[in-house]
């Protein structure tokens, strides 16, 4: 920490922020579609330092007011001209983990992100096909939806929940366990959204949910559970209907502490 300390008051944070932008020859090769060595290494070495700079949220506002947000949009939006996917896929990965940081517990930046435009394309990076990505995009959105109802309703808006239902049966745990974070967070205090959400097609996936491997998912699963019984009696009649129940009884047994207090909470609605 007195070495992030160190480089922030050294002067790193706007030479960083410069370096987000594309080099004025590099961006010459680019309007000819030419590949070029080392492509968008520059940009993506300047938002990986940044993202990890912005993990102290005393430097968030600082970066923020040399100028980074809209230029990490920008990179979002990078792949839409690029010559090199894996390149650009690397690049747009450390943007969105930034975006992520300099986000986290911040409202105020929240906001600001969303009035730069960044929600939308972190939506569509939810259909990468590239699973890094895909899981970046979702942590910024988890992040940005999180406690922002103008941000949620336009996450929802953008039509990212076709998209985030479909990530709940994914295979790959890291991204179940982000979008069933994602949703948490948009139908957490949102009726409507949490409405929409059931419309969607949400409700069987996340019951699936709850035999993943994956703890957080599991935990994630009877949250969101204990959120949505807590609707109308007929959502808990659904809830109970397609196989909640036991493996809900079940994690009551798990040796992890969250587990039994989140499956404990969704049971706990489903009986009011």
């Amino acid at each position: 920490e007195e070495m992030v300390n160190v480089i922030v008051e050294g002067g790193a944070v706007p030479a960083l922020v410069c370096h987000l932008k594309v080099p004025p020859m590099a961006a010459a090769v680019e309007e000819e579609q030419q590949p070029r060595p080392f492509e968008h290494e520059v940009e993506k070495g300047a938002a990986f330092a940044l993202g990890l700079l912005a993990v102290k949220p005393e430097h968030q506002q600082l970066i923020v007011d040399a100028g980074a947000l809209p230029l990490l949009v920008t990179l979002l939006r990078r792949h839409k001209n690029a010559t090199n996917s894996r390149a650009v896929n690397s690049l747009i990965r450390r943007a969105a983990d930034a975006i992520t940081n300099l986000a986290h517990e911040n409202s105020n930046i929240k906001t600001c992100i969303r009035i730069e435009g960044g929600i939308p394309p972190l939506v569509e990076l939810l259909e990468s096909q590239d699973i890094k990505v895909q899981r970046a995009a979702a942590g910024a959105l988890r992040t940005l939806a999180f406690k922002n109802d103008e941000n949620k309703t336009l996450i929802v808006d953008c039509n990212a929940l076709p998209t985030l239902i479909l990530m709940l049966r994914s295979e790959d745990a890291a991204i179940h366990y982000e979008a069933v974070g994602v949703i948490g967070n948009l139908v957490h205090s949102s009726p409507n959204i949490k409405k929409e959400v059931l419309n969607a097609g949400a409700l069987q996936p996340v019951i699936g949910l709850l035999s993943s491997c994956c703890t957080e998912s599991q935990r994630e699963a009877a949250l969101l559970l204990g959120q949505f019984a807590s609707a109308d009696s007929e959502c808990k009649v659904h809830i109970v209907q397609r196989g909640a129940v036991r493996p809900l009884i079940d994690m009551l047994q798990s040796a992890d502490f969250q587990l039994r207090e989140m499956s404990a909470f969704a049971l706990g609605r489903l009986a009011q």
